[in-house]
């Protein structure tokens, strides 16, 4: 090949891959190094950032409220994501049968993740009213008392992952689904003929193989779980007082109702840390024992 073909061949595979590059510096490499940046300065999106060091993070740790909302969300995530993961794993191993209206199933599941979190977030509040509500109207035919599900601090919180649990269930399904299929049809049917149960051949044969599925899963659900804003906004924005004010929620109002960018992205870094932190976690504890050999 020519020197000059060569670079010709070159530049048409820069090129191609220039939208992608472009859009990947624009909209993300970009952004994150200027959070970083922005994280050591005062910024109120009208006057040029001033830089302050270490001040927002300092701010940071002596408010209460970013604390709270820090807690919020750490309980959040806890609840969450075992609770959804464990819950798609089992409808997707009953869903993996050959059940009556299996393609129904799967498209009730999957309809509320396909839609929006905002369209989503504002009927379940109507749901939850305390007063007019279709869950409390159906509780009080039954004989038992209304329940504040938003109105109070003890019930907003548990509430919104009610709602999230429900509403991205669908896409747990499908990973879990997608590994399930992918299980030799072999292995399952030995395991028959030589008497096992069904709960034996989940335990020795089902969750063994689709043991990284459910990891990979996990650090998913996580990561999304400690980005939760849209929901909380949606049905509570934030309250009621501080019940719903999790992390990203109150970054939000840091950086676009209180203008305090700086401080917002700090909390972006923070966010950051906190997540690739517990991804270490998740790798040390629950890494180590999932098996990729049968797989």
């Amino acid at each position: 090949m020519s020197g000059k073909t060569r670079r010709r061949e070159s530049l048409a595979g820069y090129l191609f891959i220039a939208p992608n590059l472009l859009g990947f510096l624009v909209f993300q490499l970009i952004p994150i190094i200027a959070a970083i940046v922005l994280g050591f300065s005062s910024w109120d999106l009208i006057n040029p950032p001033e830089w302050v060091g270490l001040t927002n993070y300092k701010t940071l740790l002596n408010d209460p409220v970013f604390k709270l909302s820090l807690q919020k969300t750490l309980y959040f995530v806890i609840v969450n994501v075992p609770v959804q993961s464990i819950l798609a794993l089992m409808i997707a191993v009953l869903l993996n049968q050959n059940v009556k209206f299996q393609n129904l199933l799967r498209t009730l599941f999957i309809v509320p993740w396909v839609s929006m979190a905002v369209a989503v977030g504002l009927t379940w509040t109507w749901i939850f009213n305390s007063q007019f509500g279709l869950l409390n109207q159906i509780l009080n035919s039954l004989g038992f008392r209304k329940i504040p599900w938003l109105a109070s601090q003890d019930w907003a919180l548990n509430s919104v992952i009610i709602v999230n649990v429900w509403q991205y269930l669908g896409f747990h399904i499908i990973i879990f689904l997608t590994g399930l299929q992918l299980i030799p049809q072999e292995v399952t049917e030995a395991a028959i003929v030589d008497g096992a149960t069904p709960w034996t051949r989940f335990w020795k044969i089902t969750f063994p193989l689709i043991s990284p599925v459910l990891f990979y899963d996990l650090i998913v659900n996580m990561i999304g779980t400690f980005q939760i804003f849209d929901l909380p906004y949606a049905m509570t924005g934030g309250g009621p007082g501080n019940a719903t004010r999790v992390y990203n929620l109150y970054l939000y109002q840091k950086g676009f109702q209180f203008l305090r960018m700086g401080e917002a992205s700090a909390m972006a870094v923070i966010l950051f840390i906190l997540i690739a932190l517990t991804t270490v976690v998740f790798f040390r504890i629950i890494g180590r024992r999932v098996n990729y050999d049968i797989t």
